[in-house]
């Protein structure tokens, strides 16, 4: 890995002097091998989904549900498709249709060179039509979180230099609005589905959808789009994917065409039993993250795939109707969207009858002893399984999931329990490893050795630990095409993560065991990974609430594998300047804070009905029962807090105070007056329990 070949010999190629960028305007150069996977051509993502549509153009593509209202609109629509009941099938030479008009739209509204398309939407079809077409038409495509608010999307829009943005509905329409008159270079928005305001296709730099897909371009304008297509380059930025940092609003993780198609084919080597015209999947996860760009969007179009569409309610519940009706052969989800499954299906097995509960759970029992078995190199029973095997499948069935050939979790570490459980339905997690800095998914567990590794590269990516301690743990380093190209705007964050000899620190702590296999052991980062899969970054949101409640010296957002936010507060209390441990008396700010809602407490004591002397006590153990009006006043301090949140991901659901303040004696702090997460989570994990129950 790490030699080049003359890039001008190839087509679709920009000249570059550097590995790195980060400027939409600038091309790197390509880390190209000189043998296997790794010295394909590189390709556009138009070349690429050229390529696929027209090597499958009477397969179907996409498959989507109409909303009952909007069927006289979609009927409107000027292309034909095949009607099941409410739901639509558009095949792929259709597909090519729907993104040229899509192209052309974009121009006509006008989307500038280099410039992206922000879009703001629940999974659809316009989704994709309006990414192909925005990378045709010399654009990057930036997708946004529906749930970010007003000043989440400001952000992406400025940043990302964005001349289009495409929304979803009136709700996403208006934070745009809203923001619109602090974007210079913002052009226009265009709002997918109705109903509509007045204003959208009447005032200028607003639009819908549906009029735009009836307009007839000229010759001048598709001439454009031509023009525009053939000055794309491989070794340019396609996508922008946001990731959240330690601080702060999100960083722009800078994608190439080049690295996206490359991971497609890379991980389509390694993908078991694949059927061409024969592959089906469902489209849930937000499309602003890397893992559903290369699972939903990428990975069908190579091989000959079927997408079918959830409705807005698949992380909510509605996600089995969808699954049922389109039988998927591969299924990825974040850890969340399985254990989503676990506690449906144990609420289920709780109320059946005492024979048939037994029934269940002897035949999960026998099917995971003989997954176990493999896995510790042993023979199983196979007369066992194959009897087990046929209860546990009217369970998969039930799931929408008898047709899976591969079921991929990632995004979020995975329980050992979790992946024991599906073994016990003949279900196999297939752990993945990838980052939004990687371009995807770069390793995979289809080699199962146990229930912990995330696997082995995929081709041609390299794999080692840096600064490994004693027991070979260190941090994940990786290099390869799939590499990012750089943080948009952000030099030193782009050199503090990718070396100039081409690797690719990644944060992530971990080792490689004799097999080969990667396992990931902790973060340098103190990003917060929930078990939807979200990044978060708890030092902001701890600062959103410290400002708000100025009696807090101490908070702690704790969320890493839970379902939700929580947060360990602790109130500001003087110090024991000989033993520097916190005393029991309020510092001067907590007891005016206390008089602004008519409490003269002057000690930690009375606020939270604790003894006065804890020292002797685990403090972990100790029974705090906050003051009711310094209760509700930490409660409404909270919420305005989460008015601040960049998304609903990152609100605080539940808190907790703690009977006294952080400090070095006590073990909370650092030398360096750090907090010591770690050791805080240790310390205080029955009082965290207590906050998921």
């Amino acid at each position: 890995m790490g030699d080049t070949i003359d890039m001008s010999s190839l087509s679709s190629i920009k000249a570059a002097t550097s590995y790195t960028s980060n400027s939409l305007h600038e091309a790197i150069k390509l880390r190209l091998g000189k043998q296997g996977l790794s010295a394909i051509k590189p390709q556009t993502i138009p070349q690429f989904f050229r390529e696929g549509c027209q090597k499958y153009a009477t397969y179907p593509a996409l498959v989507y549900e109409l909303d009952p209202d909007l069927n006289a609109t979609a009927n409107a629509h000027p292309h034909p498709q095949t009607t099941e009941g409410v739901w639509r099938t558009v095949t792929y030479a259709e597909y090519a249709k729907q993104v040229e008009q899509a192209a052309l739209i974009l121009l006509h509204v006008g989307l500038q060179p280099r410039s992206s398309v922000g879009i703001l939407a629940f999974n659809c079809p316009e989704w994709f039509y309006t990414e192909f077409g925005t990378l045709r038409a010399g654009g990057v495509v930036a997708g946004i979180y529906p749930s970010n608010s007003a000043e989440a999307v400001y952000h992406v829009l400025d940043t990302s230099e964005a001349t289009v943005c495409v929304v979803d509905d009136t709700q996403q329409m208006a934070k745009v609005r809203a923001i619109k008159s602090r974007l210079p270079r913002l052009r226009a928005v265009l709002q997918l589905h109705g109903p509509y305001e007045d204003f959208v296709g009447v005032d200028e730099g607003y639009y819908r959808w549906e009029d735009l897909l009836l307009m007839q371009f000229g010759a001048e304008l598709k001439e454009e789009l031509e023009r525009r297509e053939r000055d794309v380059g491989a070794n340019e930025c396609a996508l922008l994917i946001y990731t959240s940092g330690t601080v702060g609003m999100p960083k722009a993780v800078m994608v190439s065409h080049d690295a996206i198609v490359y991971d497609t084919k890379a991980i389509t080597k390694i993908l078991p039993d694949i059927k061409e015209g024969a592959e089906t999947v469902v489209t849930y996860l937000p499309l602003n993250h890397i893992a559903a760009q290369i699972f939903d969007i990428y990975l069908p179009l190579y091989n000959n795939g079927c997408v079918y569409f959830a409705d807005r309610g698949a992380l909510k519940g509605t996600l089995g109707r969808t699954l049922a009706k389109a039988k998927p052969t591969r299924f990825f989800g974040v850890p969340r969207i399985f254990e989503k499954m676990q506690e449906k299906l144990v609420s289920i097995e709780v109320n059946l009858s005492a024979i048939t509960k037994y029934i269940v759970r002897f035949a999960r029992q026998n099917v995971e002893q003989y997954h176990m078995c493999i896995y510790e190199r042993k023979t199983p029973s196979h007369f066992k399984y194959w009897y087990s095997s046929k209860i546990t499948g009217h369970i998969k069935s039930a799931l929408g999931l008898d047709n899976c050939k591969s079921l991929i979790i990632g995004g979020a570490p995975v329980r050992e329990e979790l992946k024991k459980y599906f073994l016990s339905l003949d279900m196999v997690l297939i752990d993945v490893y990838g980052l939004s800095e990687t371009s995807g998914a770069i390793a995979f567990s289809f080699d199962q050795t146990n229930l912990k590794s995330v696997g082995k590269a995929i081709d041609c990516v390299e794999m080692k630990i840096c600064n490994p301690d004693n027991n070979g743990h260190g941090e994940v380093c990786l290099r390869g095409r799939t590499n990012f190209m750089g943080y948009l705007n952000d030099v030193q964050n782009t050199k503090d993560v990718l070396k100039e000899d081409g690797w690719l620190h990644t944060g992530d702590i971990g080792y490689i065991d004799t097999q080969g296999n990667l396992i990931i052991s902790g973060r340098i980062k103190e990003l917060i990974i929930t078990a939807g899969g979200e990044n978060i970054p708890p030092i902001h949101i701890e600062e959103l609430i410290k400002r708000e409640l100025h009696i807090i010296s101490n908070a702690m957002v704790v969320g890493d594998h839970k379902k939700y936010l929580t947060v360990l507060l602790t109130l500001k209390t003087e110090f024991d300047n000989n033993t520097g441990r916190p005393t029991d008396i309020l510092t001067k700010e907590a007891i005016d804070w206390l008089k602004s809602f008519n409490l003269e407490l002057t000690r930690l004591s009375e606020v939270l009905e604790i003894p006065t002397d804890i020292s002797d006590l685990d403090a972990s153990n100790v029974e705090v029962k906050p003051h009711p009006i310094v209760m509700k006043a930490i409660e409404e301090g909270i919420q305005r807090a989460n008015k601040h949140s960049i998304s609903n991901a990152q609100k605080v659901q539940k808190f907790s105070i703690l009977p006294h303040d952080f400090s070095t004696p006590t073990g909370e702090l650092g030398p360096t007056l750090k907090m010591r997460r770690n050791i805080v989570l240790q310390k205080y994990a029955n009082i965290i329990e207590g906050m998921y129950k």
